[in-house]
């Protein structure tokens, strides 16, 4: 039966669809006037592919990138030259696509019939949990991908139809579909489990038959290939030996099951959000992960169960199966059989349940429509989303600027490395000099091996002129990290100052050779081979600096300097 909506919803699909996007609009209004966070300078504003004319090409065709992900990029790419440095325009597209992603949802949910579709979709839309996904801007790939998955799963209900799949007049919706499908996984690869949802969606109405091979085939060959591309990528960039997680296989199953609890307590209590969680230990001698991977495994043969049977009176059951198999798939990307490289920092993050969250606000407005009395859940139903209105608010106001984010997770999490040695380097570059270094000396204590961290106060040290200390953590950076060309342009830059040119000209070099596109690099390499004589490779390495960045004076004075060096 078609979901409960109000009357009034019914008749003007427009009205329900305007009356979400009002409530996206003023739960998130305080994004509008945010600026950039952590690392949205690294993925746009000291991104060299997004000022580049070339940008699109090298999004699309080549390998130098960290991930394969060139429709989120390009949209970056179009919004760059709209709006440049002014954080309000990204927020804004932000905000405009996790409206349609909600509106879509609402549609989506009403013709699967799911009960309360409306109240599903407002859920979703002022959940908390999603903060992090639409106030911050690199996590555009998680609003652009969840949009073409959506309409992936609605094309290919509208496929099948009310009859058979391929009836005729609708073979065009299933190459809508696929395309959908594939947009979804070039703007992120966590969208890979379509294809099961997509088979769950066919076993809800009909059990599987050996057909379905035929059209699921195509959609696995998509996942599986471009899943294929993203972790050859990610393999690519992150550096040969570097190791995210050192876990087994025992100790990542465990972890694994505590992921999906994790997840869905947060989903319905979003209190206490953490934009950098603490680590995780995980130790098979704690009986409690294995209780984690017990439970769930237990309350999985409740619901399969209760739920397999297709008589009316188990359709509850079998929507609460629905809701949680929906839930667990769309995590296993996230749960840690395979790391990706945030999960240096943290195992769990919110983004990472932005797909997953689905499934817990739809079984919720189901159970919903089911209470009695009717005024009571009304009053109830009203109560949370306005609850959750006032903490998705909050939340927003974390996402002010890189300062107040991470000064508010050094509060929740002052245990963490990577969120001490953050703080530091926003002190450093505010010229707090003895906080910085304090904040990154307790990053180093409670990890000696993160080089920014070295890098950071190598920097600080080198500043107050203590250029030996300097060097030693510069160094040290260097045999964490020896494949980064910005640890090797700092320790060149200090070699040049120290008039120790053949080492600066050494670490320069290889920065050249690691990162073709660092321009600070070309600069400095050019500035050492004019003092020891090679004028005309001063002139070459100055030339590709001032293409790299034309508008920068100082490397535009190397290169005369370097030509008026040349002349006889």
């Amino acid at each position: 039966m078609n979901p409960p909506l109000p009357a009034p919803f019914c008749r003007r699909p427009w009205l329900g669809a305007g009356a979400l996007a009002a409530l996206v609009l003023l739960a998130y209004l305080p994004v509008l006037q945010n600026g950039f966070v952590w690392d949205d300078d690294a993925a746009l504003t000291q991104n060299p592919f997004m000022a580049s004319d070339a940008g699109l090409r090298q999004f699309w065709l080549t390998a130098d990138t960290p991930d394969y992900w060139p429709v989120t990029a390009t949209t970056l790419w179009v919004e760059w030259r709209l709006w440049g440095r002014q954080a309000g325009g990204y927020h804004a597209t932000n905000l405009v696509l996790h409206a349609a992603e909600v509106v879509l949802l609402w549609r989506l949910l009403r013709r699967l019939r799911v009960p309360g579709a409306w109240l599903g979709a407002a859920l979703f839309a002022l959940h908390p949990v999603n903060v992090e996904s639409v106030a911050w801007i690199t996590q555009r790939k998680n609003l652009m991908a969840m949009l073409f998955f959506l309409l992936s799963v609605d094309g290919f209900l509208r496929w099948r139809g009310e009859g058979a799949e391929g009836a005729p007049g609708r073979a065009g919706w299933y190459g809508f579909s696929l395309a959908a499908f594939v947009l979804a996984m070039l703007s992120k690869g966590s969208v890979a489990i379509l294809p099961l949802v997509l088979l769950g969606i066919v076993a809800w109405d009909r059990r599987l038959r050996a057909r379905d091979a035929g059209w699921l085939a195509p959609f696995l060959l998509v996942a599986a290939a471009l899943t294929g591309v993203n972790i050859w990528f990610q393999g690519h960039h992150l550096g040969a030996g570097e190791i995210i997680r050192p876990l087994g296989g025992a100790e990542r199953l465990v972890e694994a099951a505590a992921v999906v609890w994790f997840y869905l307590f947060k989903a319905l209590v979003p209190l206490h959000l953490v934009f950098i969680y603490p680590s995780w230990q995980v130790q098979l001698s704690d009986l409690r992960w294995a209780g984690a991977l017990v439970a769930a495994l237990a309350f999985t043969a409740l619901l399969a169960g209760r739920g397999w049977s297709r008589a009316p009176a188990r359709r509850w059951w079998r929507g609460a199966l629905f809701a949680w198999g929906y839930f667990c798939v769309a995590l296993l990307p996230v749960m840690g059989f395979t790391d990706v490289y945030f999960m240096k920092f943290s195992l769990v993050a919110d983004h990472y349940q932005h797909l997953a969250l689905i499934g817990v606000t739809a079984l919720a407005a189901a159970g919903w429509t089911a209470w009695r009395p009717r005024g009571l859940a009304t009053t109830a139903a009203v109560a949370v989303l306005a609850v959750f209105a006032v903490l998705t608010w909050r939340q927003c106001l974390r996402y002010r600027d890189a300062e107040t984010l991470m000064t508010a997770t050094l509060a929740d999490n002052p245990g963490s490395w990577f969120v001490q040695g953050n703080v530091g380097q926003l002190l450093g570059a505010r010229q707090q000099v003895p906080e910085a270094m304090a904040h990154l000396e307790e990053a180093l204590r409670l990890n000696p091996d993160y080089p920014e961290g070295h890098v950071n106060l190598g920097a600080l040290l080198v500043g107050q002129r203590r250029f030996d200390e300097g060097a030693a953590q510069y160094e040290i950076a260097l045999r964490l990290r020896p494949n980064s060309a910005v640890v090797r342009l700092n320790l060149g830059n200090l070699r040049l100052y120290q008039g120790r040119l053949e080492e600066a000209r050494e670490q320069l070099a290889a920065a050249v050779r690691l990162k073709p596109e660092l321009a600070e690099a070309h600069g400095l390499l050019s500035a050492v081979c004019l003092r020891l004589g090679r004028s005309s490779e001063a002139i070459a390495e100055a030339r590709e600096a001032v293409r790299l960045k034309p508008s920068d004076a100082a490397l535009r004075a190397q290169l005369q300097r370097a030509r008026e060096a040349a002349r006889p």
